[in-house]
């Protein structure tokens, strides 16, 4: 482009950051140089993008203008600083340079995404790619799965051990082509490729792997499948003994399994889908999202995919490998591929030796996995997609807070659903789902992430903030790294850090009545609180009100065994006048109910708690669905499911300014049953009351200590019927919830480093 001799000609130092490695960046930036006739450079560092370019001040402002404009699909500019520099007169091209190396790393990089339109179409319709499992471009593919360091350069990834071919690097060098600098690049002729194996380890095909694993499956047997970042354990969801083989193999009597179709079209029929859930489904992070069941669907799968749940967990294929596998009518249970409770597996050494009595076939690819990732879980609460689990697909990209001072914090979370957390600046830096922390193989997880986020975004955390409970592993560990690094620990309350985990997304300053309704949390007076309403500002908090006390007969094993407060309830309230319909329930309890039974009827002191979740789960327990979990809230995510259609009733409850009790509502319920009342109409008739109950009391504390803003968090919010009816009883003041992470302990990390960040020492 000839520039007019009467334009000023000026060159501009051009610094972005935030993901804009590994996303097709360069190439836009060099496209756009080469469009508008302007020289410079552009390379990644340790910041992010530096660019320098030349040439009239009208078309260096295009150009700036263009890159807004056009980002690629999975860039997030952060920020754009322009330095005015010298002009270079000798300069007459625009070139991308290598990286510089040795400098602290300071950007982001994108989460690991599904295939974008284009190599849809090529991995149809190409030579080259065609049904190649691991096509990818600027625009799609894996990053965080594969990178070893930044900056975000081949030699720095797993993809190291693929040399590119001939064709593959005329395309990485293309300044034209959507492979331009694409760091996974590569075909069929260079890069990775998939093998099935026994479980011995005999290969059993390397040529027709796709047709032969079909008609495995076909045929009732389990799969191991290597995928983007970690092992999956597949089978078809039509075949009753399958399913339930894989379920007896994997020690997974009852919670729900994931499901994987092979179409829209497929799922459409599964299961009814608003315009929210299909953004959500077909998004490129192609999350699980939780859909409700379609009970007219001519696809019958098996009863036991997801027994109980009015729910089920559908994901569409999320990478090529999935394109090229699932046939357009498929659907596939597709769950983690571990042993239950241990984190997913992706060393193919260990998959082989764990999973070796589980699956009767592996299909196995030869890059390595360098992190794991188990899948994200996303269910619409409220017109909004709310995170059940926040891992693959949005991982690792930043949060942005409103974060006062420059502090990095290590957040280390909590022992269930344990995700911490660690920040640059006002970025937060949210870690994938490592699991519940009771098994050891998720404490050396735990530690490796940490270690490795440290070391990949140049991190050095000079506070650490842990959960208050004494007992949790993820606090000890907390402790340890403190001590070994000399900085400071600081411990935050638990229902303190889940409202403040609502404040940081939303930047809520305070005051802030915080309604934390969840299973257990350590509360400071020593009992068990899990129904509080708390007035949060900054680090402080103050307990306004909560939920009435019952205690926890047997101590932990009443969180696993909600027969046992369901029990103390029914003698509380007919003593030893049980009606006959609870005298069969009794019979139904496990061996040895007497001995807790006569310890309920006497003066024994035991734990006493305020928890909500407890409370879902002994209204659950009294109607009949479980007397022992097998999983987390097995028992509330059936009592959400029987609700159905049904309207309810607004049941009996007491509030005294102070303490919100439930008890007559209990009563209520086990009354409706004695008259025999229908099951669905007391199940959503409790959920009813809860709702008008936790807003009406909010309403007054808003009103005593005069609050507008009032958050919602704690996983007895990730029911959503009860958040629904919330939302419609709702009538004072701005509701705010969790978003960007779970309402569960998945996101307490942010919170806790929010905390921390008000925190002056």
């Amino acid at each position: 482009m000839k520039q007019n001799s009467n334009q000023t000609i000026e060159r501009w130092g051009i610094r972005y950051t935030g993901i804009v490695q590994g996303v097709g960046f360069r190439p836009l930036v060099s496209m756009w140089a080469h469009s508008l006739g302007l020289t410079g450079f552009v390379y990644n560092d340790s910041q992010g993008v530096y660019v320098e370019i030349q040439g009239c001040t009208s078309d260096l402002q295009l150009f700036l203008d263009a890159i807004q404009d056009d980002q690629p699909r999975l860039c997030r500019i952060t920020s754009q600083r322009v330095q005015h520099l010298t002009i270079q007169n000798n300069e007459v091209e625009f070139s991308v340079k290598p990286s510089p190396l040795g400098e602290e790393v300071s950007t982001f990089i994108s989460a690991d995404t599904a295939p974008c339109d284009d190599c849809l179409k090529e991995l149809e319709q190409d030579k080259r790619r065609k049904e190649y499992p691991f096509i990818n471009c600027t625009n799609c593919g894996p990053r965080y799965t594969i990178i070893k360091s930044l900056p975000y350069d081949r030699e720095r990834t797993t993809m190291d051990a693929f040399p590119m071919c001939e064709a593959c690097k005329a395309e990485y060098e293309d300044i034209e082509g959507r492979r331009y600098r694409a760091e996974p690049n590569a075909c069929s002729l260079c890069g990775p490729h998939y093998t099935l194996y026994k479980p011995n380890r005999t290969v059993v095909d390397t040529v027709n792997v796709w047709n032969t694993t079909r008609e495995l499956i076909n045929e009732g047997s389990i799969i191991a499948i290597k995928g983007i970042g970690g092992y999956h354990l597949v089978c078809d969801a039509r075949n009753d003994v399958a399913v339930q083989r894989l379920r007896k193999r994997k020690n997974r009597p009852h919670k729900s399994l994931a499901i994987m179709v092979g179409s829209l079209d497929t799922a459409i029929e599964l299961v009814h889908i608003s315009d929210v859930e299909l953004d959500t489904l077909t998004g490129m992070e192609r999350p699980i999202v939780l859909l409700q069941r379609n009970h007219d669907s001519l696809v019958r799968l098996s009863p036991h995919v997801a027994p109980d749940n009015h729910m089920l967990g559908i994901m569409l294929p999320y990478s090529p490998m999935h394109e090229v596998l699932l046939p357009s009518d498929a659907a596939w249970v597709m769950t983690s591929g571990n042993r239950s409770g241990d984190p997913v597996l992706y060393d193919d050494n260990q998959a082989f030796e764990e999973l070796g009595a589980v699956a009767d076939y592996f299909l196995v690819h030869n890059r390595k996995i360098y992190a794991p990732l188990d899948d994200s879980v996303v269910t619409v609460i409220h017109k909004k997609p709310r995170f059940i689990r926040r891992s693959r697909g949005y991982v690792p990209e930043p949060i942005h807070c409103e974060i006062s001072g420059q502090t990095s914090i290590l957040a280390m979370g909590s022992d269930l659903k344990n995700a911490f957390a660690m920040n640059k600046g006002s970025e937060v830096l949210v870690g994938p789902h490592i699991g519940d922390l009771q098994n050891a193989s998720t404490h050396a997880t735990l530690e490796w992430t940490i270690d490795r986020y440290e070391k990949l975004f140049s991190i050095q955390p000079e506070k650490i903030i842990v959960d208050s409970h004494p007992q949790f592993f993820s606090s000890h560990l907390g402790e340890r790294i403190g001590k070994s690094s000399q900085i400071s620990v600081t411990p935050v309350q638990h229902h303190h850090a889940h409202i403040a985990s609502v404040m940081a997304e939303h930047n809520l300053e305070g005051p802030v009545l915080g309604i934390a309704m969840d299973g257990t949390g350590y509360g400071p007076d020593g009992s068990v609180w899990g129904g509080e309403f708390l007035l949060c500002k900054g680090n402080e908090y103050q307990r306004l009100a909560h939920i009435h006390e019952a205690p926890l007969p047997g101590g932990e094993k009443a969180v696993s065994e909600p027969w046992r407060q369901a029990l103390w309830y029914m003698r509380n309230y007919y003593g030893n006048d049980i009606p006959p319909i609870y005298q069969d329930w009794m019979n139904r309890l496990p061996k040895g109910w007497e001995i807790l039974d006569k310890a309920l009827q006497s003066t024994m002191p035991m734990i006493q708690a305020t928890s909500c979740g407890r409370l879902f789960d002994t209204v659950g327990s009294l109607l009949g669905l479980g007397m022992i979990h097998t999983y987390d809230a097995q028992i509330a995510i059936a009592l959400e499911s029987l609700c159905g259609d049904e309207k309810g009733s607004l049941l009996d409850y007491n509030y005294d300014g102070r303490i919100l009790d439930f008890t007559p509502t209990v009563q209520s319920i086990m009354d409706g049953v004695v008259k025999g009342e229908s099951r669905s109409h007391l199940a959503v008739s409790f959920h009813k009351t809860v709702a008008i109950a936790l807003c009406e009391t909010a309403a007054d504390l808003m009103e005593r200590y005069n609050i507008r803003n009032v958050a919602i968090s704690g996983g007895v919010f990730q029911n959503r019927k009860l958040v629904e009816l919330m939302y419609k009883a709702w009538h004072v003041g701005d509701l705010y919830m969790n978003e960007a992470v779970p309402s569960n302990d998945g996101g307490l990390a942010l919170g806790q480093l929010w905390i921390g960040s008000h925190i002056s020492k």
